[in-house]
């Protein structure tokens, strides 16, 4: 089959043909517009390929986290269906993605035109990426396509009886060409210690073209390198002898190319979009579909101008002469879902002739369209709900932030905008405690009783001056939104000093659990975040509280895991609103607890799951829902205004240091900076996780000072750290090494003199001011080291490891309690580090630790369990754009 003469019908052209090869491709072009300007009307595509032109064929993929667990796309299969739906009537589509996330817009465009060549229902293909971003490849690059698929794809293309429905003017027989080789990969890993593809990459198989930035050059380039990228570097497919490399450029030409994806920058204007959309191919044979990604991440660079700019995006597509391409719109959460949905309809009242905008759901369990399809329940049984919102005097004081908010907004200073968002987070946090503020700061202070950035922040989250410090900075920098500013936050601060001894919330709370039937082991109580959780279990209140304790993300499985009659949700969020709506087991009595703040994320969210047919079955318990909260006091309004705030993107950090460790560090820096925009610091050995394009491991351990411009590493953010910490303290190993350490201070705490623990404490803090004079009053926190084997177990089930917070403090007392500084090292680094929170001061211990994780064995249970884990690694992954080494003088050992 491989040495086989190329049928006539997929020849490019003869050589001895009399007309030249541009006046064969005007002609065709002729042709093909010749036959849109027919079609319009009927609102078809004349470019879908007959039905049966070639035998469908199942293709399968994979993760590089777990190259031989290989799965089919159905569990997206719903937008995949769609989105082919939209190319057939032109019909422009919203899908809400719902209640995970689909795992990047980016990864379904690659995958949609996949499944069209597979499937036979696409001959060839154009399609749009909107808004295009470089980092939205990475996604791309660690998803895997069975080889032999794909050259079944191409085999089935070439024996097909009927060839009448290919284009002529593309490389069809190049593309065959090149996917039937793929046959060739060999299935078994090679010797250690060489770069393993066995498997080629969903981007690499998929012919992407970025937009061009320079005016003088074409809006869209031949990209040959992209091809087969990893396949051809490290396999023979690369060797000039393969007789690959005219087919090769074929399939990187977006003039000839049988499925093109191109890239579409964002534009404040239509004639921003006119070049791109003019690119001769799409001038040619039409545009099929564009698809634009609203998802957290795809609007993470246009952030709150997403919806002026779509606008720009709609009025260029109709603007196309011939017919209008269909746009397909996917989001992840209700509140954009449906903004984009009202935009979608305002402009199909506009198309002549009219084709009706539609809005769709996707019911995804997991965050990935690959696997089987999400079997949603059948029978949700409905709920019995009571909800109690407090306190509707704090609208006028949202509306005033709101209102400071959008001004700053319409004023371009989108970064100091986001600091009301955190103001609204501070009150809606407050509003909803479950204890007073004093209490909450009193614990807080014993829990995280160091300074540094970590322990700061979590501080700030029961201090009104330190949590709205950064609102007041931002009347700095704008004098003219001073005044109004200062006024707001002193409505804030005389609101949250009214909450000190007790919330709304807090006092209702505990007027439900004097009731005995309610305070059992058949209630649950679900806490807003694992942080509050913390607290709550370290107050008084939880010493006569018999109920047990979850925080919103761990609801869903505690619900059909543990089955418990009655649930109270303090302070609902959409999280707790999605496990109540999915949950196959539900209470038969459900409180909802909350603020008129606290509330205001929960409209948009029901009134989607209600509207989309595709949510059908939720919207019983929807409608319960939404009624209970109305009756209860929500203010659906303001509620929508404030969800803005909360579905916008906030500014990411602008560095992390990962030199620090248990004091500073005064040695020589590595800097290197991201295509994101952020700064990395690591010491010049510190370990990277560097992108590998091997299959054997998606990612390879590399010191900084050797990594260079256009390296892929894993960037250890914020919005990745903490899951990554998550994982690090409930990985086995960190547990088992944690589990030894409590051994230890059981005997230890045994064999001290005293009869209670505070004796015991008194007894361990002599020996350690013997030992270290500058020791201080640590009676309290002695006293908390010495029960960390029985205090009381997290949210998560696991146990925080009751430790000292720095590496000096610990040692000394572990000498003070008879454990030798090598043993009390091994307890250290084993033990507590790895299951702590991270600190800013630990930041290289900690970013060693996340290097040996991912890279360990163990890390493949924490991907499978924690759901979406896999899928923000492979997000963070980022292209360095410039490295920096600094010498700063001698190394701190």
């Amino acid at each position: 089959m491989m040495g086989r003469k190329r049928p006539d019908s997929f020849q490019r052209g003869d050589k001895n043909d009399p007309l030249s090869r541009q006046e064969r491709s005007k002609a065709q072009a002729d042709r093909i517009r010749s036959l849109l300007q027919s079609s319009r009307a009927q609102g078809e595509n004349p470019k879908l390929s007959r039905p049966g032109h070639c035998k469908p064929t199942t293709v399968r993929y994979a993760s590089t986290s777990a190259a031989d667990s290989w799965a089919t796309m159905d569990a997206g299969r719903p937008l995949l269906n769609a989105a082919l739906d939209a190319i057939a009537d032109g019909g422009d589509r919203a899908m809400l993605s719902w209640p995970a996330r689909p795992g990047g817009a980016f990864v379904a465009t690659c995958a949609l035109l996949r499944e069209a060549r597979s499937s036979g229902r696409l001959a060839h293909a154009t399609i749009a990426y909107w808004p295009w971003r470089e980092g939205a490849k990475q996604a791309a690059r660690s998803i895997l396509v069975n080889p032999q698929d794909i050259a079944d794809v191409s085999l089935a293309v070439c024996n097909a009886p009927d060839t009448s429905w290919q284009e002529r003017t593309l490389a069809h027989m190049s593309l065959c060409m090149i996917e039937m080789r793929l046959r060739d990969l060999k299935p078994r890993a090679r010797a250690s210690g060489e770069i393993v593809v066995r498997n080629p990459t969903l981007l690499e198989t998929t012919s992407v073209f970025a937009p061009a930035n320079s005016k003088g050059e074409g809006a869209y380039l031949p990209d040959s390198e992209q091809v087969l990228r990893r396949v051809r570097d490290y396999t023979s497919m690369g060797e000039p002898h393969a007789g690959l490399t005219e087919h090769v450029r074929a399939v990187g030409d977006p003039d000839s190319t049988p499925f093109a994806l191109f890239g579409l920058p964002p534009a404040t204007a239509p004639e921003g979009l006119a070049r791109y959309l003019g690119a001769p191919r799409i001038k040619d044979l039409g545009l099929d579909l564009v698809v634009a990604d609203l998802t957290s991440t795809g609007r993470s660079e246009i952030r709150n101008s997403w919806e002026k700019k779509l606008g720009v995006l709609l009025t260029a597509l109709g603007a196309i002469q011939g017919r209008r391409p269909a746009l397909f719109v996917l989001t992840d959460d209700s509140f954009t879902h449906r903004r984009a949905f009202s935009l979608l309809r305002m402009h199909a009242e506009k198309r002549r002739p009219k084709i009706r905008a539609q809005q769709l759901g996707l019911f995804l369990e997991k965050p990935t369209l690959r696997g089987p399809a999400a079997e949603p329940p059948r029978d949700t049984a409905p709920l019995s709900v009571q909800a109690d919102i407090k306190d509707a005097a704090l609208a006028p004081l949202r509306q005033e932030l709101l209102a400071i908010g959008g001004k700053l907004r319409d004023y371009g200073a989108d970064d100091d905008a986001d600091q009301i968002k955190r103001a609204l987070a501070f009150v809606r946090r407050s509003a909803s405690l479950p204890l007073g503020m004093r209490e909450a700061r009193d614990i807080t202070d014993v829990l995280y009783d160091e300074v540094g950035e970590f322990d700061d922040a979590l501080k700030k989250l029961f201090r009104p001056k330190m949590a709205l410090s950064d609102l007041l900075a931002v009347g700095l920098r704008q004098p003219t939104f001073a005044p109004a500013i200062d006024a707001v936050v002193q409505q804030i601060e005389r609101k949250v000093a009214n909450w000190e001894e007790d919330t709304p919330v807090a006092a209702k709370l505990a007027e439900l659990l004097t009731s005995a039937d309610i305070n059992s082991g058949k209630t649950s109580i679900a806490l807003p975040g694992r942080r509050i959780s913390e607290v709550y279990l370290a107050s008084d209140r939880a010493v006569h509280c018999n109920c047990a304790i979850v925080d919103h993300h761990s609801l869903l499985d505690h619900l059909e895991g543990q089955d418990p009659e009655r649930l109270i949700v303090i302070g609902p969020t959409p999280e707790s609103i999605r496990a109540l709506l999915t949950a196959r087991k539900v209470p038969s009595t459900v409180y909802l607890l909350g603020d008129a703040a606290g509330s205001s994320l929960l409209s948009s969210e029901l009134a989607a799951i209600e509207t989309i047919p595709e949510f059908s079955q939720f919207a019983v318990r929807a409608k319960a829902l939404t009624t209970a909260l109305r009756r209860g006091g929500a203010d659906e309004s303001l509620d929508q205004a404030e969800a803005e705030f909360h579905a916008a993107p906030l500014v990411k950090e602008r560095g992390v240091d990962f030199t620090q460790s248990d004091g500073r560090y005064r040695g020589d820096v590595v800097h290197l900076m991201m295509q994101s925009g952020i700064r990395l610091d690591y010491r010049p050995g510190g370990e990277v996780l560097k992108q590998s394009p091997g299959e054997l491991r998606p990612f390879e351990r590399a010191p900084a000072r050797e990594i260079r411009k256009d390296d892929r590493i894993l960037v250890l953010d914020a919005s990745i750290r903490e899951p990554l910490r998550l994982a690090l303290a409930t990985s086995r190993t960190s547990q088992a090494g944690l589990c030894v350490y409590h051994g230890e201070i059981e005997r230890i705490r045994t064999r001290l003199p005293g009869g209670t623990i505070a004796e015991k404490a008194r007894h361990v803090l002599a020996i350690m001011k013997r030992i270290d004079a500058t020791v201080g009053d640590e009676q309290y926190n002695i006293q908390r080291w010495l029960r960390a084997d029985i205090a009381p177990a997290t949210a998560i089930g696991t146990r925080a490891p009751g430790a000292a917070r720095d590496w000096n403090r610990f040692r000394i007392f572990m000498e003070a309690v008879g454990v030798d500084s090598q043993m009390a090292e091994v307890y250290w680094k084993a033990a507590v580090l790895p299951t702590r929170s991270y600190r800013a001061h630990e930041g290289h211990q900690f970013n060693q630790r996340v290097v040996s994780f991912v890279l360990d064995k163990e890390a493949e249970e924490a991907w499978k369990t924690k759901q979406g884990l896999w899928q923000q690694v492979l997000e963070s992954v980022d292209v360095v754009i410039d490295v920096e080494k600094k010498s700063v003088g001698a190394s701190n050992g």
